[in-house]
């Protein structure tokens, strides 16, 4: 069966798009497409979108990059988590809360996909629901979905939307 999974991967991957017809009455002969796929941005990570972010004057302060060592979830560079975090605070935020934690205000997650960021945010989101007590959080994607930019739902909704909009221009 897997074997037979296999194989059904392999051949979906191929194909064949064969254009027969060729005129000779072009003036100049058309540039053909590469047979490689388009380059891609390499993905950004926590560090890079934090300092965007903090360019962007949306009143971020104590921005700071996560190593495996100070993330509070322990899921920086394991199975299922994501490859860089960062953190910082924002105003409405809880200066006094966990440090590295999303009561001070804003977290960044880089996942290696999207899939992978649509699960943790949808994990986060139906945990909250579920347990009104621990708050409510805004979830803003960039980087094509592999970037999560958390807010805690303690930081008002306008300053939130500057958020938002800053993270739509990455």
């Amino acid at each position: 069966m897997l074997a037979a999974t296999a194989t059904i991967f392999a051949v979906a991957g191929c194909g064949g798009n064969s254009n027969g017809s060729a005129t000779a009455s072009s003036p100049a002969p058309q540039p053909t497409a590469s047979t490689s796929p388009p380059a891609q941005a390499a993905p950004q990570d926590a560090k890079v979108v934090l300092n965007k972010l903090t360019e962007a004057s949306v009143s971020l302060t104590g921005g700071v990059v996560q190593n495996e060592d100070t993330d509070p979830n322990d899921l920086l560079g394991r199975p299922n988590g994501y490859t860089s975090r960062a953190s910082a605070d924002l105003p409405g935020g809880n200066r006094e809360g966990e440090k590295y934690g999303i009561d001070r205000g804003l977290v960044i997650e880089v996942f290696p996909t999207k899939d992978d960021a649509d699960r943790r945010s949808k994990f986060i989101q139906e945990s909250l629901k579920s347990m009104p007590i621990l708050g409510t959080e805004y979830h803003y994607r960039t980087d094509e979905g592999r970037v999560l930019v958390r807010v805690s739902g303690k930081v008002k909704p306008s300053a939130s939307k500057k958020i938002e909009q800053a993270v739509s221009k990455l």
